[in-house]
C-alpha cells in the first residue's frame, strides 16, 4: 500500500494505491490540522493500518514543509510536475498528451516518451473562483458555488460569436467571443456563477489547445478538483468538437497529482 499526499496552496489531496488500484481518496480544503493529523484521519476513516503503508509519496507546493510522524524512512518526495504527468497519463491511459492541472492556479505538463515537462500555465484556477465567489456572492463553500451555477445561463453574461455575426464553419454561434462582457441587466447570480466557472475552464482549455498545436499532440487530460463537476464535462466536450482534440477527464481526475506521486514512488522514482 502506498499513500499519495498532494499539498496544494489551498487544498490537500490524499489517496491510497494498492497495486494498480486506487482504493481510497480524500480532498481537504481549509483544514488547520497538521499533515500528520490529516494522514492519520485518512487511515482511520478507511481502516488502513499504518504498518501496511510501504511508502508515503509527498508532492505539491508545500511538500518540503510537511512532517509526518510515524513514517520515518517511508517518505518519498516527488516533484510536482512528475506527479502531475504520471497521474494524468496513468489514469487516462494516454502516454502522449498535454496534462492540465487546474488547482489554485493552472499548470500544463507535456507527457511524451515517458518524460514530463512543464510547458506553461496561468494564475487562473479554482483559487480564482474561491476569491470571486467570496467577494461577489459571500460564498466560501465551493460546492455551494457550483450548486448556484448549475441552473445558470452564461449567454446572459458572455458575448458569443452569435451575438456578433452569423458564424462560420470553424466558429460556432455559441463560441465565446468575450467572457463576462455582455453582463445583461437581467443576468441572475446563477448566470454569473456559471459564466465565471466557464471562464476559468475555458482559459485552461484554450491554453491546452495552444500547447497541443505547438507540440503536435492530439490529447488533453484535464485534472484538478473542479474537473469532476458536470460543468467541466460539458465544457470540454464542446472544446473537443471545436479544436478537434481529444479532451479526457479520467476517473479520479480530482486527485490525479496525488495518484501520480504514489505511482512514481511505487516505480522507484
Amino acid at each position: 500500500m502506498i499513500l499519495g499526499y498532494d499539498m496544494g496552496a489551498s487544498a490537500v489531496k490524499i489517496v491510497a494505491l494498492d497495486g494498480d488500484t486506487v482504493t481510497a481518496t480524500k480532498s481537504i480544503v481549509g483544514s488547520e490540522k497538521s499533515a500528520s493529523e490529516l494522514v492519520q484521519d485518512f487511515l482511520a476513516e478507511n481502516k488502513i493500518s499504518a504498518e501496511s503503508v510501504d511508502a508515503l509519496a509527498v508532492t505539491g507546493v508545500g511538500a518540503d514543509k510537511c512532517c509526518f510522524e510515524g513514517f520515518d524512512g517511508k517518505e518519498i518526495h516527488i516533484p510536482e510536475i512528475e506527479a502531475t504527468g504520471e497521474g494524468g497519463t496513468w489514469l487516462s491511459g494516454l502516454q502522449e498528451t498535454v496534462v492540465v492541472s487546474i488547482g489554485t492556479g493552472t499548470s500544463i505538463v507535456l507527457a511524451r516518451n515517458g518524460k514530463y515537462t512543464h510547458i506553461g500555465g496561468s494564475g487562473v484556477g479554482s483559487g480564482t473562483l474561491r476569491g470571486i465567489s467570496k467577494k461577489m456572492f459571500g460564498i466560501t463553500d465551493m460546492c455551494k458555488f457550483f450548486e448556484l451555477a448549475e441552473n445558470g445561463n452564461r449567454l446572459t453574461v458572455d458575448i458569443t460569436i452569435g451575438d456578433l455575426f452569423a458564424g462560420t464553419d470553424t466558429l460556432p454561434l455559441d463560441l465565446t467571443a468575450s467572457n463576462l462582457a455582455k453582463a445583461s441587466d437581467g443576468a441572475t447570480e446563477s448566470d454569473w456563477a456559471y459564466a465565471l466557472i466557464n471562464t476559468v475552464m475555458e482559459v485552461a482549455g484554450s491554453h491546452a489547445a495552444l500547447a497541443c498545436n505547438g507540440f503536435d499532440v492530439k490529447n488533453v487530460v484535464i485534472t484538478g478538483g473542479i474537473s469532476q463537476t458536470k460543468m467541466a464535462q460539458a465544457i470540454y466536450d464542446n472544446f473537443a468538437k471545436l479544436y478537434k482534440l481529444n479532451y479526457v477527464i479520467p476517473k479520479f481526475s480530482g486527485c490525479a497529482t496525488a495518484v501520480g506521486a504514489a505511482r512514481r514512488a511505487r516505480n522507484g522514482a
